[in-house]
């Protein structure tokens, strides 16, 4: 077996979460990260997904979401939080954020200060 090989795929991937975990604050393309690593457009979403298990779009959202969690006790306006971590509008942000943690991102704020 070529160790060499083997680790090519995982270098891969750590490219591509490193490259997305640097941008994902900023209009992210699918062209951006293809040509980061070197590959194209639907060679990456098939390996990303592969490796993954999740598309990269669906990656980035979740990631900005997690970024934002910290945020919202820092800043008093939902609207910055959700431009600082890379969403183009406050009602998109609100709506992947219920969706991923199934409650409003105020009412996370809320809960988040009252526990501190």
């Amino acid at each position: 077996v070529d160790v060499q090989k083997s680790k090519q795929p995982l270098q891969r991937l750590r490219d591509m979460l490193t490259y997305i975990e640097a941008n994902y604050n900023q209009d992210i393309s699918l062209e951006d990260i293809a040509k980061s690593i070197n590959i194209c457009k639907s060679e990456c979403c098939r390996f990303f997904k592969k490796h993954m298990g999740m598309t990269i779009f669906d990656y980035i959202l979740y990631l900005r979401i997690q970024k934002s969690l910290p945020l919202l006790t820092e800043y008093d306006s939902i609207t910055e939080v959700a431009s600082k971590v890379g969403f183009s509008s406050p009602s998109y942000y609100s709506q992947i954020f219920k969706r991923h943690m199934k409650c409003t991102p105020m009412e996370y704020k809320l809960v988040a200060l009252a526990a501190n």
